[in-house]
């Protein structure tokens, strides 16, 4: 009875094993089961199909089509094979994914892995087409194409083509080709080692640029891309000017690895001999050879640290103005500096140092300079927020004042100090009433200087402000839903923000009299003032099922009251706005924009400075603009136009760009100087599309003497690939660039009057 009652558990035992077996067994074959019928049926489409269960393949013939998932394959003739889901194809077959477009006489194409390959294949991938004996699908996301060619041409016998011994198309990323000849026709004109086109960039491998200027003469402006690898991409650049001789530079992006890595920058070279004989053996002088050097590199240290690194090197004080006019205006004292800055929740701190290059230039060095902020601090109370808040800050540094030097001169020697500064302030944030922001303010300022203008050594000045912070906000909501005029209103929210800002200093225990000035913190002085201003705005709600807020007018007025002080003393003397600002945006249609702005001299009770941009436009091809400058100095030695010798800058620029029809577009700027009564530069450029490419013709104008007899004709000729329009070079006027600077400024109207350059340029 015993053995009997120990073979039963051993054979309930071995059951409960087998069965255990059994069931992960069929559990697997279960899950491989649902896995393939997880995947999409490949049905196949025509006009005969057979299905072969045995062999387990379906063979279609006639007008075949089969759509799986995204990918789309007509063919005359067709073989799946259902295990392997390849599927063999021929006669006239197409394959479309995405964006992709393969065709050729035969394919083989899995439509599980997305791979396959074409016998004498076509493959159009936009902007991209491209022909070759045996075009091969390697992955979902690669093309390669062996002894074939590329082109952004659809032609069946394409304008120009560049014909590789081997293509990469990366989609959505670049196209990289080896050992290439660029056609034109049937006539082969370079030969490149290597081509990379990435297809998020809108510039052109290839530019060239023909033209004539009076201080250039004739001259011809090209640049070569290359994309060679993370650390080496950029253009070269080639030129002559038949004033100036040859002229040749290299512009290099790099990245050493991104956020991760080191950090990326550009650094840009550009050479010119004047005029230098390039074949003989005579050594180039110092004047002979001009160049620029800049290099600008940004770092992500860590994720609180940032470096960055500006470097600018000129031969030549002239030679940015001359040759990048554009760089120039925008910026017409180059940097050299290298900062790190650290930004930590409670505070933030930067190590500058700032230096010299050249001798051209008038800077302020510092070497080095150490600040330390802390912005907003809490203080807490039992471990509680409370609306105490305290702001410090302090910095250290070595001031150097270098003079710019010029030959023949005696300009002043440098100036130098050492100066340690810091500020305390303390704040109070309240509410009142629901509505009413209130925050009072008090802070103290203490800086020493090694020395002052005068010699003294070892000085410390004392500064106390106060004030408050200001505001209060009202709005109303009014039920409004119309589309009258193509308005597209969905209610619409009034809001009214008034706000006031006022501050006091009294007398400093050091006057900036005393100081050389380095900077805003050694001009401080004395002030008792109270910025006053209120905002309206009008909004909407815009966008369908995902409403969002949209402005429709925004109008602002402020002005800042003094009052005057008497001497060492603080009781009133007399109490003025020093001026009135105003700013009135309109948004009424996304394709409308107009921008005014106004300061009024309360002295003079007259304009001192008022702008106004408008911008009409649905596309890019039919806008309409123009823009008003107007800027008064109404001190009477501050002439603001050296070309009339009046203290009025007054002007009206005006930029139409309008497309003809589908092979001609035109476009003309205009900049009337009201001073003078007449246009003193007028742009007309004619583009013609040539199916593939697109040829600018443009002639410049400016300015008029006062005879009104033509000063200076500019001509030029640009040829650009029409899938990758943009060009490296400044060859056109238009509205945008009259924009880039803050109206009312003095050196904006001066970019307004001198912008558009002496010559294209980079």
């Amino acid at each position: 009875m015993q053995r009997t009652a120990h073979s039963a558990q051993r054979i309930a035992y071995c059951s409960l094993v087998a069965a255990a077996i059994f069931l992960f067994c069929a559990s697997s074959i279960y899950a491989k089961e649902d896995q393939v019928k997880q995947k999409a049926p490949i049905v196949v489409n025509g006009d005969r199909v057979e299905y072969y269960h045995d062999q387990k393949k379906v063979i279609g013939t006639g007008n075949i089509s089969i759509d799986y998932e995204d990918v789309r394959l007509t063919c005359e003739k067709v073989t799946v094979y259902l295990d392997t889901r390849e599927a063999i194809a021929e006669g006239n077959v197409k394959i479309t994914q995405k964006d992709t477009y393969l065709s050729g006489d035969k394919m083989n194409y899995n439509f599980d892995s997305r791979v396959g390959k074409v016998i004498k294949g076509y493959v159009n991938y936009a902007p991209f087409y491209g022909k070759s004996q045996d075009i091969e699908k390697i992955s979902e996301n690669q093309i390669n194409i062996e002894r074939g060619y590329i082109t952004t041409c659809d032609l069946e016998k394409p304008h120009y083509r560049v014909r590789a011994r081997q293509v990469r198309i990366y989609l959505d990323d670049k196209v990289i080709a080896k050992h290439i000849l660029f056609y034109l026709g049937n006539c082969p004109i370079m030969y490149l080692p290597f081509y990379v086109q990435p297809l998020k960039e809108q510039s052109a491998h290839i530019t060239a640029m023909a033209g004539r200027d009076k201080d250039w003469g004739y001259y011809v402006l090209t640049s070569l891309k290359f994309d060679y690898s993370e650390i080496f991409r950029g253009r070269f650049r080639f030129d002559y000017r038949a004033k100036n001789g040859l002229a040749y530079g290299i512009d290099d992006n790099y990245s050493l690895g991104g956020n991760a890595g080191a950090g990326d920058g550009v650094v840009k070279f550009y050479s010119t001999q004047e005029n230098a004989k390039i074949l003989s053996h005579k050594r180039l002088t110092r004047e002979e050879l001009k160049y620029r050097l800049q290099v600008r590199h940004k770092w992500q240290v860590d994720e609180d640290t940032l470096a960055t690194v500006e470097l600018n090197k000129v031969r030549d004080n002239n030679f940015m103005k001359y040759y990048f006019y554009k760089e120039w205006a925008e910026q017409r004292q180059p940097d050299n500096y290298a900062s790190f800055i650290t930004t930590e929740d409670d505070y933030t701190s930067i190590f500058l140092t700032r230096v010299r290059l050249d001798k051209y230039y008038d800077v302020v060095q510092r070497l080095p300079e150490y600040q330390i902020t802390i912005p907003q601090y809490n203080i807490k109370h039992n471990d509680k927020n409370s609306p105490l808040y305290y702001d410090f800050q302090s910095a250290a540094v070595y001031l150097n004042h270098t003079f710019a030097h010029t030959e023949g001169s005696n300009e002043p020697k440098d100036l130098d100090v050492i100066r340690l500064d810091t500020y305390n302030k303390i704040s109070y944030a309240a509410r009142l009433f629901r509505s009413l922001n209130v925050a009072p303010f008090a802070g103290t300022r203490q800086t020493y200087y090694s020395r002052n203008k005068w010699g003294d050594t070892n000085l410390v000045r004392g500064i106390f402000d106060s004030g408050f912070d200001s505001s209060i906000k009202f709005y109303k909501i009014y039920d409004i839903n119309t589309n009258a005029l193509g308005l597209d209103i969905h209610r619409l929210r009034h809001i009214i923000t008034p706000t006031a800002t006022y501050s006091f200093t009294p007398q400093t225990t050091l006057s900036p009299d005393n100081l050389s000035q380095f900077d805003g913190i050694d001009s401080l002085d004395t002030q008792n003032h109270v910025l006053l201003s209120i905002e309206n705005k009008l909004q909407t709600k815009r966008g369908g099922d995902n409403m969002s807020a949209v402005d429709l007018v925004d109008f602002i007025i402020s002005a800042d009251f003094l009052f005057r002080l008497k001497d060492n003393n603080l009781a009133f003397k007399q109490q003025k706005f020093k001026s009135v600002d105003m700013q009135l945006e309109l948004t009424p249609y996304p394709w409308l924009y107009a921008l005014s702005k106004m300061r009024i001299n309360t002295n003079k009770g007259l304009p001192e400075s008022v702008s106004i941009d408008f911008v009409a436009g649905r596309e890019v091809d039919r806008t309409l603009s123009f823009g008003y400058r107007y800027e008064q100095s109404f001190d009477p030695a501050g002439i603001v136009d050296t070309d009339t010798g009046k203290n009025i800058l007054n002007y009206l620029t005006t930029d139409v760009i309008y497309r003809i029809n589908e092979l001609w577009k035109a476009h003309a700027y205009w900049r009337f100087n009201m001073n003078r009564g007449f246009i003193d530069e007028h742009q007309y450029t004619i583009s013609r599309d040539l199916h593939c490419w697109i040829v600018d013709f443009t002639i410049d104008l400016r300015p008029y003497l006062d005879d009104k007899t033509i000063n200076e004709q500019i001509f030029w000729v640009a040829l650009r690939l029409k899938a990758f329009p943009r060009m490296p070079f400044g060859i056109s006027r238009n509205y945008a660039h009259t924009r880039a600077g803050r109206p009312g400024d003095v050196g904006y109207m001066q970019r307004e009057k001198f912008g558009a350059g002496r010559a294209p340029s980079y």
